[in-house]
Formats: structure tokens, C-alpha cells, sequence
């Protein structure tokens, strides 16, 4: 009897919080977005990211394109010297709450689907290619600098490692990740039909 009580309510609490929090026109289209990650360009490759809010949604779902080079000060930590580690190009998928307000607080989480390519000071021409599926939950705000559709999205991400094609290894060194791998960074974006 117990079970089926904390049962319908864990089910009432998940519908209470995926439904809309305030009414909409059926007519209104849903908001669109697109933003683009200023580091990946920094880095030598690119970051793209479309998706869609639900009309009268909190959530927002999206997906991403991105490649880089990963500064060696994060590749090398923990005793990885010498390591070098370039994203080839890679993709997620983002499912966001936004909270109240035009402006605010975000969590939400991601799946990277990522194409990574590693090589070594002491291995010249060797390399080591694999994928990895990374969950990542994460954390940011939502800001409108003006009455526009522009705004700026800082956010922060905690990632650990799901599954791998191979060892990360160049020759005979293997590289030894981080079991919780931090992120963070900056989106500048643009929303299409939000008031």
C-alpha cells in the first residue's frame, strides 16, 4: 500500500514538474534559439548549438555541434605531461529548466557524444582516436542585456565518463583522466519568438 502512495506521488511530482507553467495560445510558436561557444572558436574550432523551448515550457531542449584544442593546463593535470588533446568535431544533446523570469538560473544536463584525438611530446606522428559518451549535469544563468533576443549564458558542467571506444593511449603512454571531468564556459546566443 505504501509503494503504490509514494508511487503516484513520485509520478504526480515528475508531471507537475514537465507540465507548462503558465497558459499559452495554441497558435504561439514555440521559442527557438540559436548560440555559439566563443572558447571552441578561441581554440581553433567552432561551437554551435539550435534548439527549441516548448511553448509555456520551463524545459528547453537542444542539440550541439563543436570541435577544439583543450588548453594543455586541463589535459595535463594529474600527471599527464606532455599530452595533447584535440574535441574533433562532436555533438550533444542539452535538456534544460529555465527558471521564472527573463533573466535567471538554469540546470538541467547534457549527453556528449565526443570524438577525441590524443598525442604525446615523446610519440611524433602517433596518435590516439576514440569516442566516449559523457553525461554532464550542469548549472548557469540566463541574462538579456537588452530588450532584444540576445543574451549570454554562463554556465558550468561536471561530466563523467559512460563509455569509451578504446584506451586513451598514445604508443606506450596512457593517459589517465579525471573520473569527474569540470567544464565551463560562456554561450552567446539569440531567441526567435519569445516575449
Amino acid at each position: 500500500m505504501h509503494r503504490s502512495v509514494l508511487a503516484s506521488s513520485l509520478v504526480a511530482a515528475l508531471v507537475a514538474a514537465l507540465a507548462p507553467t503558465a497558459p499559452t495560445a495554441a497558435a504561439e510558436p514555440p521559442p527557438l534559439h540559436v548560440e555559439t561557444d566563443p572558447l571552441p572558436l578561441i581554440r581553433g574550432g567552432y561551437g554551435l548549438q539550435a534548439g527549441v523551448r516548448p511553448a509555456g515550457s520551463p524545459w528547453r531542449i537542444a542539440v550541439a555541434s563543436f570541435a577544439l584544442d583543450v588548453p594543455d593546463a586541463a589535459v595535463q593535470v594529474g600527471g599527464n605531461d606532455g599530452f595533447h588533446l584535440r574535441v574533433r568535431p562532436s555533438a550533444a544533446v542539452y535538456v534544460l529548466r529555465y527558471f521564472p523570469g527573463r533573466d535567471g538560473w538554469l540546470v538541467g544536463g547534457a549527453l556528449r557524444y565526443l570524438r577525441l584525438r590524443y598525442t604525446h611530446d615523446d610519440a611524433p606522428g602517433e596518435r590516439g582516436d576514440l569516442s566516449t559518451l559523457s553525461p554532464e549535469v550542469i548549472a548557469g544563468y540566463h541574462w538579456h542585456p537588452t530588450r532584444a533576443g540576445f543574451y549570454v549564458q554562463p554556465w558550468v558542467g561536471l561530466g563523467v565518463l559512460a563509455w569509451t571506444s578504446a584506451d586513451a593511449a598514445v604508443g606506450a603512454r596512457a593517459y589517465d583522466g579525471l573520473p569527474i571531468q569540470p567544464f565551463a564556459t560562456v554561450n552567446l546566443g539569440w531567441e526567435f519568438g519569445r516575449r
